[in-house]
Order: structure tokens, then sequence, then C-alpha cells
């Protein structure tokens, strides 16, 4: 095959020229790959490393959302765990609520709870232990046993039955309270050594007749330092055996009384010996008279009132508490021949009788105790009640109705000690009427508003004595009374809010009444000891 000849060169070389750059067009060197492919080839790389980067980061995410989904079920599964100890955190707000409702010492409710009370009437079935042989008391007042109306509904229905109110609940807590904040440090009240033995047993007597025990949640402490004191009391008695902190025999016999009480309420065995330590020594401090004298000598026959007053509340409280010391039913038994025969006058009871010249005749304050003794012991129907009463309610044109607190100038008349006097006057009239008729109405009117009119800001009351009369003979120091109608300031003041306390208690306060059926009859067992016939205390004497 002839190749083809190129044209000459001077006549075609512009044709020759384009000729060659077409071949040269047509071949394609490495150098040409190089600069035409590094650009894209570049861009391509980068383009994939940029890919896979971000695509690892997409990639990476998945791990992470189940990671979280593992630690939602694990929350799940504790909080499933924490499920079970709900129910208990129920039934514990439960049983506070009901110990809540048992104690007494709510005071910004009482008004409205009282006000609410449905009227329930108390219960009148007495269970009392077998050794004792009684029955139920012809007193006008028969009350449940286990002193049941002083807690819970039995209190709230006593209170509206009987005339009480809020108002009156709310005076004895501020009692209460003031009477605790000053206690001493040992669990007695009172300042003058010869006071303590009765002022600690009053006081404890305003906390026991409000059903505080050593178990209440605002007095408890209080309740058990004033127990405890008291048996410290009953063990270091003296060789006559009285307690040795009155000589009067006032708070020996006060001593017993709330040992009583103490014992009903708690029934602990270590109150009830000290309760049946005493009870004993009431039972042979009696006299053949059937009644006492100061530091239970009997020597002289002498048979006061006022101190006996005391002893016999102390004897029913013990009897009623199940004290089995023997003696004690025949003991009442003497009681009430004793106050029957020796004291009663035709109209009332006499101060004292035998022994001295101080008897005179019908006595308010005498009066108002033997009638509430009488009652207390099972005879609140019989007729030197009956006409104690109704002298109490019209003599002097019933001048002893009223509850004054202002113009007391006979120091040693009638109304020398009010106090004293109203508190026995408001428990007999209360147990006479029944609590009802008119002339409990006019008196609860009476003493509830003076009683509540006369309430210091701080709880307490001051004695109508110290408040309104100016004592002649009232010693000074540093410009301060320390020495106030024969008493330091502080105890007339522990004596009068205790009292105050208790007459404001009387719509649920009192003990079962019982009468003595069967006993046989005990010759007279002289007291041992000797006593001074002058009343050394001077704290509660007429």
């Amino acid at each position: 095959m002839n190749e083809p000849v190129a044209p000459e060169q001077p006549q075609d070389q512009q044709q020759y020229a384009s000729y060659h750059e077409v071949e040269a067009a047509k071949r394609i060197s490495i150098q040409d790959i190089k600069e035409h492919m590094t650009g894209p080839v570049v861009s391509l790389i980068f383009h994939a490393v940029a890919i896979s980067f971000f695509g690892s980061i997409i990639i990476f995410d998945p791990p992470e959302q189940r990671k979280e989904i593992e630690v939602e079920m694990t929350e799940v599964d504790i909080k499933e765990l924490e499920k079970p100890p709900e129910p208990p955190k129920t039934e514990e707000v439960e049983v506070e609520q009901e110990v809540e409702i048992e104690r007494p010492d709510v005071v910004s409710d009482v008004q409205v709870e009282v006000e609410d009370a449905p009227m329930v009437d108390a219960p009148t079935d007495v269970v009392v232990p077998n050794v004792l042989a009684i029955a139920p008391s012809n007193s006008a007042l028969v009350l449940p046993g286990a002193m049941a109306l002083r807690s819970g509904t039995g209190r709230k229905s006593a209170i509206k039955k009987y005339g009480g109110s809020g108002k009156t609940e709310i005076s004895v807590n501020k009692g209460l309270r003031w009477l605790r904040d000053h206690q001493n440090p040992d669990g007695s009240w009172g300042e003058a050594w010869n006071k303590k033995a009765f002022l600690t047993s009053v006081a404890l007597l305003a906390f026991l007749g409000h059903n505080e025990t050593p178990s209440s949640q605002e007095y408890g402490a209080c309740v058990l330092k004033a127990i405890r004191r008291l048996i410290d009391m009953v063990n270091t008695r003296g060789g006559n055996g009285l307690v040795k902190e009155d000589g009067a025999t006032y708070g020996h016999a006060a001593v017993a009384y709330a040992l009583s009480e103490a014992y009903a309420l708690t029934r602990i065995p270590m109150v009830e010996t000290a309760m049946n330590t005493m009870i004993e020594t009431l039972v042979k401090g009696q006299n053949a008279q059937g009644g006492y004298n100061y530091g239970h000598d009997n020597t002289k026959g002498r048979f006061d009132l006022s101190v006996s007053g005391w002893h016999y509340q102390a004897l029913k409280a013990g009897f009623s508490a199940g004290s089995t010391v023997p003696g004690l039913e025949q003991a009442i038994e003497k009681a009430v021949k004793g106050m029957k025969k020796v004291m009663y006058t035709g109209d009332g009871f006499r101060y004292s009788a035998g022994g001295g010249k101080e008897a005179g005749g019908t006595s308010p304050t005498m009066t108002a105790a033997g009638s509430l003794c009488l009652q207390l012991m099972g005879e609140g129907k019989c007729r030197e009640v009956g006409t104690s009463i109704k002298w109490l309610r019209e003599v002097n044109a019933g001048e002893l109705m009223k509850c004054e607190w202002k113009g007391i100038d006979n120091w040693k008349g009638p109304k020398g000690w009010p106090l004293y006097m109203w508190y026995y006057q408001t428990q007999t009239i209360f147990q006479y009427t029944d609590g009802s008729g008119s002339l409990w109405k006019d008196w609860n009117k009476e003493f509830q508003n003076a009683l509540l009119k006369e309430q210091e800001s701080d709880g307490h009351w001051t004695s109508p004595r110290k408040k309104y009369t100016k004592d002649p003979k009232a010693k000074e120091e540093g410009g301060e009374s320390v020495h106030i109608f024969g008493q330091k300031p502080l105890d007339l003041d522990v004596y009068s809010t205790a009292l105050c306390v208790l007459m404001l208690e009387v719509y649920y306060r009192y003990l079962p009444t019982f009468k003595v059926v069967t006993a046989p009859a005990a010759p007279a067992t002289g007291g041992g000891g000797s006593g001074s016939e002058k009343d050394t205390s001077g704290l509660i004497i007429e």
C-alpha cells in the first residue's frame, strides 16, 4: 500500500501544520493525564474523606441512644423498690392521731370540741376488787369506775352536761402549765419546808384530776417527778409515822390522798406500796370518836374536822383505788358515826370537839367539808347532809352563795380562807344536786365567773387575801413581801392555783362513790406519836 505523499511544503505548509496538530491531538500523554486529572482526583479524595468522617459521627449516635434506654430501665426498677414502704407510713400517722385524742392537754381546740361534743351519759356500772365488801353508794351522784370521766369522750360530755365550757378547760390548762413551770427541781412545790408535802400533794391532785399521768405528752415528766417526790416523803417519815415536812398533819393526809389517786390511774406497784403505807398510818391514827388530831395525838380525844376532812378524802381515795389495808372499812364506818354524832350541830358541822375551846358553832367551811366527806363515804342522802346544804344556801340571806374575792376584812371569820371553803362547797353542791337544778346552776355560774375573771394572765390565781387585803404584819425585804398572812407568797399562789384548778375540774374529777355494807365492829385503834395541839403550819385552818 502506497503511503500518502505529503504535499510539497512550500505550497501546502499551512495545511501540513494543521495535519500534524490533528494527529498530535489524537495521542494523550501521561503528562496530559497528570495535568488534567490531578484536580478532580484530589477533590474526589477530599469528599470521600469528608463523607467518611461525617458518616462515622452519624453511625456513632445509635450506641448512645441504646445506653440511654438502659439507664431508663434501671430507674424504673429503683422506683418499684420504693413503693412497699408506703403503707407503714400511713399506719404511723393513724397511731399518732389516736394518741392525740387521748391527750387532755389540747387547749386551742377545747372550746370547739366541748361545744360540739355529743351528749353521752356516763356509765354507772362500777367494777371493783372482790376483796372489798361494797355496794353502790346512795349518794346523789354516782360516778363511773376507774375515773372514766376524766378522759376522752367521758370528760367532754360531762363538761357539757354539768355546765362547764371550753373556757373552763382553757383556764384549767393555763393553771396546770403555771404549776408545771413552778415545780421545784426535786418534784415538789412550795418554798417553806413544812408546806411542801401538802402543796405537792394538792398540785399533783390537780394534774391527776385532768387525767394527767407519767405517760401524758405535755405534763408526764412533771407528774412523774411529783409522784417520785411523794414516795420519797413516805420512805423518809419521822418516828411517829408521819411525813416530816408537815407537823400539822395536813400534809400527811394529802400525800395519802394524792398517792391513792395516782395508783388508781397508773397501777404502778411502787405507788401501791407507798399508798398502803400511808393508808395504814391513817387507819392507826384515827381516834376513838372516828376523827383525827394534829400529829395523830389521841391522848386528848380532840376531833378536828379541818384535819379530818383531808384524812377522810384520803381514806375514800385509798378504798376506791383498791387498798387492802386491814381496818380500812371499819375506819370509814367510824368516821361516818363520828361526823354525825360528834361534829354535827343540827344545822351543819363545827370545827372541832374535845380537847380545846375553839369548837364554836356551825362553821360555813366545815359544813361544806363535812357534807362532802359524808357524801364520799356513801351517806349522800342522809339528814345531816340535807340540812347542811339547806343552811349553806339560806344563812345570812344567801351570803355564802356569793363568790366574791374583794372585801375580805375578817381574817379569822368564815371567809378567812375563802378558797378553802369554796373548794368544799363546789364539790358538795355538785354532788348533792346531781349536777343539775337551780342550786347547782346558780353556784356554778357564780364560782365559774369569779375564777375566770380572777385568773392572772400567766395562768395562776392569787389568794383573795393576798390580792385584795393588806396584811399589816407582812415582812418586807428589799421592798418585796416575803411573808404574807403567815405564808410565803409563792406558797399562797401554788395553794390557790391548785384549789382553783380542782374546782374547775369538778365536772369530771370525782372518784367512784361507794358505801360499806358489811364490816365487823372494831375497837378504837389509837394512833401513836405526840403532836402539837396547835396548828404549826397555819396553812389552811379556818
